[in-house]
């Protein structure tokens, strides 16, 4: 067995995965309308009906498109994260739409005072409508994102 040939290989592998998965990534997001076309469920908070480690598929959407009972992926300025939750309320504020959101395995709306995750869902922190969702695929992101974490409490 040759080592450096195995090797070699391996790396040229993970080399054209990598390239590969970006063009489906780009070529989904333009044909979406969403920079992130495909996000991994990275908690639970939306069992039963997302699992974490399951991929959702995200359309770019305008607010009018989106109704209550929708599952969104918006940006929370709080976290500096993308979350995946259910849209439980429109509310107009000074004229303005806004999107009230929660996990379906929370108790409390995020905009809830008893749970402030995140600000009311504004227009510029919309990603996009979850369309689709493939169960399971995302796992390996999610133990990845897990030992960063971990890492990084380590070592702060």
């Amino acid at each position: 067995m040759d080592v450096k040939k195995e090797l070699k290989d391996t790396i040229i592998y993970i080399i054209i995965g990598v390239v590969v998965a970006n063009i489906i990534n780009f070529g989904l997001g333009h044909a979406l309308n969403t920079e992130k076309p495909l996000m991994a469920v990275v908690s639970n908070s939306m069992v039963p009906t997302l699992n974490k480690g399951d991929i959702v598929v995200v359309k770019g959407v305008p607010m009018s498109e989106v109704k209550v009972g929708d599952i969104i992926v918006y940006y929370n300025p709080y976290r500096n994260i993308d979350v995946v939750h259910r849209v439980v309320g429109i509310e107009i504020i000074d004229g303005k739409k806004y999107f009230i959101t929660k996990g379906d395995n929370n108790p409390y709306a995020d905009q809830d005072p008893r749970a402030r995750i995140a600000p009311p869902v504004s227009e510029e922190m919309l990603r996009g409508k979850v369309i689709f969702v493939i169960p399971k695929i995302g796992l390996i992101k999610v133990w990845f994102v897990e030992i960063v974490k971990f890492l990084k409490e380590i070592f702060a």
